[in-house]
């Protein structure tokens, strides 16, 4: 890992640091932790394991007990690894068509009014999203 990459990284987690109010040097194996999860969707594993080795690094150089060897680092990287060769055998909760708009169902159209012409919305035209709880 390149001197410039190393120090992007340690940029950012400072950043992200400060942007929590949390310390980056020492940082708690839990602000370490947070770090590393919120890296997940953003980054691949390899960039993770990079990163941490960063972090570690940063505190040997200032004289400082590495986070990488903390029970709750480990458990984080043991699960976002876990996480990451599994995501292939992971099926996806919703279709991106229901979010985007493309092929969604339509409420259906309301019946127009034979004297007027319009249309009237009643409230049971379109579905209910929840439903009622009865009260026996």
């Amino acid at each position: 890992m390149g001197r410039r990459i190393r120090e992007q990284a340690w940029r950012d987690f400072e950043r992200w640091c400060r942007g929590r109010g949390l310390r980056a040097l020492p940082a708690h194996p839990w602000t370490v932790a947070a770090y590393l999860r919120w890296c997940e969707p953003r980054h691949r594993v390899t960039t993770i394991v990079k990163t941490l080795r960063v972090i570690a690094r940063a505190h040997l150089l200032d004289c400082r007990k590495p986070p990488d060897r903390h029970p709750t680092v480990k458990r984080t990287l043991r699960r976002i690894e876990a996480r990451w060769r599994s995501r292939g055998d992971r099926a996806a909760l919703f279709r991106a068509e229901d979010f985007t708009g493309e092929g969604a169902a339509r409420p259906p159209e309301p019946a127009a009014d034979a004297k007027t012409g319009r249309r009237a919305w009643s409230p049971r035209a379109t579905p209910r999203l929840v439903s009622r709880r009865h009260k026996w």
